[in-house]
């Protein structure tokens, strides 16, 4: 299953483009981006009223214009996913995580930084 696949459907079908090169600058990205923050503000008043369906309406809504955002963008999220994913895991010290007082997951000396130039294939 590939959320931004599902979400180009919709694009093209919308009549919107996708890009393949990396663009932030493009009308487009600038719709999404101002979409993301209505669904953030959206997604919060609902966490603030304790209104579970309007929360998980809200979460998937975020998903889809983030994904909208990436096809905009030319950013391949799969890429960036699994980067991410791989430095996240290497905050783990023989399958334990170290937290701090507030439950917020450290980074040991095992933690990499995720190498984001290159899951955008830029290096």
């Amino acid at each position: 299953m590939s959320y931004q696949k599902d979400v180009e459907k919709f694009m093209l079908a919308g009549e919107q483009s996708i890009n393949n090169a990396l663009d932030l600058g493009n009308d487009q990205s600038r719709l999404y981006m101002s979409l993301i923050t209505e669904e953030y503000k959206e997604t919060l008043s609902a966490f603030e009223d304790g209104d579970m369906i309007e929360v998980a309406d809200g979460l998937a809504d975020m998903v889809w214009v983030i994904m909208g955002m990436c096809s905009s963008s030319g950013i391949n999220f799969d890429s960036v996913w699994k980067e991410v994913q791989a430095s996240n895991m290497s905050k783990f010290v023989d399958g334990k995580a170290i937290k701090n007082e507030h439950g917020k997951i450290m980074k040991p000396d095992t933690y990499f930084k995720p190498n984001i130039k290159k899951a955008l294939g830029l290096e």
